[in-house]
């Protein structure tokens, strides 16, 4: 209330000098009503406009308060990444190498593993070969033994025709009864 009294007296001290200026005086009543209108406009103002007016403002305030607050937070977390892959581009060479050397030791492990099994299969390929050659040449000895026993039988048996007599046969009968009766 105040504040209404206080421009109350502004324009009642200034209206003598307002119309000491001019040639014509203003009546009071020239004066007063669009005072008691400016004060009516003044108060529904106050009333109704400047409530709204500082709701606005305080969440305004409360907004810009809040996007400034998230702003920050989404700037130390762009902060917080910056850091973080500034020190993983600055650890990239030691990962790189680190990868380098444990790619070198698979492959040498690879290597050897692939050398020692190559190695295994060789020599179960030589053990292989080295049993089927021992069987080729049994196979062999024996067909030749075959050829060999059956080339001394038709000789044998063409030297008996030949040189081989009646009594001579009697004789080798009588032989083979006599040993194989004494053999039982």
């Amino acid at each position: 209330m105040s504040f209404f009294v206080a421009i109350l007296s502004i324009l009642l001290w200034a209206a003598p000098a307002v119309a000491a200026e001019e040639e014509h005086a203003a009546s009071i009543g020239e004066l007063t009503f669009p005072f008691i209108n400016f004060l009516i406009f003044l108060y529904l103002i106050k009333r109704f406009a400047l409530p709204l007016v500082k709701d606005y403002f305080r969440g305004r305030h409360a907004a810009i308060a809040d996007a400034v607050r998230e702003a920050d937070e989404a700037r130390e977390r762009a902060a917080a990444l910056v850091r973080d892959y500034k020190n993983r581009l600055a650890k990239l060479n030691q990962e790189i190498q680190a990868i380098r050397e444990a790619l070198r030791a698979d492959g040498e492990r690879e290597k050897n593993k692939l050398l020692t099994e190559a190695g295994e299969f060789a020599g179960r390929i030589k053990t292989d070969a080295d049993f089927l050659a021992d069987q080729e040449t049994r196979l062999a000895r024996q067909l030749l033994r075959r050829e060999i026993v059956g080339a001394a039988r038709a000789t044998a048996e063409k030297l008996i025709q030949d040189n081989l007599t009646a009594a001579d046969q009697k004789r080798i009968v009588s032989e083979f009864l006599s040993e194989f009766g004494a053999a039982r």
